[in-house]
């Protein structure tokens, strides 16, 4: 049975939907960075003035804003709820129960799936992470190191707080769509982004003058960090919004489509993103513009691979083949950049970081569907918050593995352990070969 009309709709609105929310997240997020180290306090920023002392524009958080408070109207107009009328909620109970959470994880083949997921989010923001460290490597750049533990403590719990949140939060976004439905739970969702966007833009403006409402401008970073966090765990949300509206044969492309919207968003975020910055290197490697690019480049390769070739091959290869075709690529992807960043040529990066978005790209819908389909069709919600919190996890704890090797021993660590790690992946997607769907999963579909 092929997905119906009536169930296409609604993939293409949480397309939409999705994709406009997602420019917002890749216009701020490169950002961020220089954003926390211009409010840092004075004693523990850069050591460079002009890297200091540049005042950041608000206009990325004001268009973020403006984009995420599109997605919600849009959502509001034209998204039908998961739930049809006089039907009542697919679950009920304590959406705080983490023992029932828990025994979700753990049966049949959740775990090893879990843990794929984990592994391969871990590897993926670990190489993310790194990147641009790697792409000033080549141009010929030493990089900075600052002896005061906080300044690095500050930045990186700014970065993590979005992760932290989104870990703790998905499974409870997920668990309460299970009981009212999908639609009310992503439009407050995408709500709570556009004000967090909105607050991130006024602190950006209004900083420079000193303390907000008694908080420093720092803290109001935070806070609008957290509750982005928070409203962007809604994510797990529509990608159960996807399981109920697909059948099992069409489970992968649908999640293929959720990552083909994260593609486009990365790809023209940063586009945009990248007016707001500077394109003069000033002879430190790449310039903040050119780190822009880089990211677009990822973007744009998963949006072709995630939005036109996985889509078409899940049904032909089944999610199994095509998670051991991504987990191998990215293991090949990982061990070759490794030996690229011994070398002087970014364009060598370039040829290479292809195998690793596109393993990338094939793994995680194919891990996505498995989950989906080995779980219940009252459950789908909770476990996919689950499958969202193990990937916000991986994401806290693989950027603070991959710079800490990075600059503790060497360029290219980080990449031979990213390897190593998805070679254990490898074997835990080896014992997911026969798992199957369970008979409730679909019926919903």
């Amino acid at each position: 049975m092929s997905a119906s009309p009536s169930s296409r709709k609604p993939l293409l609105v949480i397309f939409i939907t999705v994709f406009i929310d997602l420019l917002g997240f890749g216009i701020v997020l490169p950002l961020l960075p220089r954003y926390g180290e211009h409010f840092l306090p004075t004693d523990i920023q850069s050591t460079s003035a002009a890297f200091a002392a540049a005042a950041p524009s608000a206009a990325p958080g004001y268009v973020a804003a403006i984009l995420s408070g599109l997605a919600f109207l849009y959502g509001f107009m034209v998204l039908p709820d998961s739930l049809r009328p006089g039907e009542t909620p697919k679950r009920r109970g304590n959406i705080f129960n983490i023992a029932a959470g828990l025994r979700a994880m753990t049966q049949g083949s959740h775990a090893l799936i879990l843990i794929a997921i984990f592994l391969t989010t871990f590897a993926f923001a670990q190489f993310e992470s790194t990147l641009s460290l790697l792409t000033k490597h080549l141009g010929g750049v030493s990089q900075e190191v600052s002896h005061d533990w906080r300044r690095g403590a500050i930045l990186g719990g700014l970065m993590a707080s979005f992760s932290l949140m989104q870990f703790v939060f998905a499974p409870l976004w997920g668990r309460l769509s299970d009981r009212i439905g999908r639609r009310p739970v992503l439009l407050v969702g995408l709500a709570g982004s556009t004000v967090a966007y909105f607050l991130f833009a006024v602190v950006t403006q209004w900083g420079n003058r000193g303390p907000i409402l008694g908080l420093s401008p720092l803290v109001w970073l935070f806070i609008t960090r957290i509750g982005a966090g928070i409203s962007g765990a809604t994510i797990s949300t529509a990608q159960a919004y996807i399981a109920d509206s697909t059948d099992e044969k069409s489970r992968g492309k649908g999640m293929a489509l959720i990552g083909a919207a994260f593609g486009i968003g990365f790809t023209f975020g940063p586009l945009l993103g990248a007016a707001f910055v500077s394109g003069d290197s000033g002879g430190h490697g790449l310039s903040d513009r050119a780190n822009f690019l880089v990211f677009a480049y990822i973007g744009f390769i998963l949006t072709l691979s995630q939005g036109l070739l996985v889509r078409r091959l899940i049904p032909k290869l089944g999610e199994f083949r095509m998670a051991m075709i991504g987990v191998f690529l990215m293991t090949l992807g990982l061990m070759l950049i490794a030996v690229a960043s011994h070398q002087t040529s970014i364009a060598l990066l370039f040829c290479v970081l292809p195998i690793v978005v596109i393993g990338y790209s094939c793994a995680t819908p194919a891990l996505l569907s498995l989950l989906s389909l080995t779980s219940g069709a009252d459950e789908q919600g909770e476990l996919m918050g689950i499958g969202q919190s193990m990937s916000s996890m991986a994401r806290i704890v693989g950027p603070l593995a991959g710079l800490s090797l990075q600059r503790g021993l060497g360029i290219a660590i980080p990449y031979w352990f990213a390897a190593a790690l998805m070679a254990v992946s490898i074997f835990a997607v080896l014992g997911l070969r026969s798992a199957g769907p369970r008979k409730d999963a679909t019926s919903a579909a």
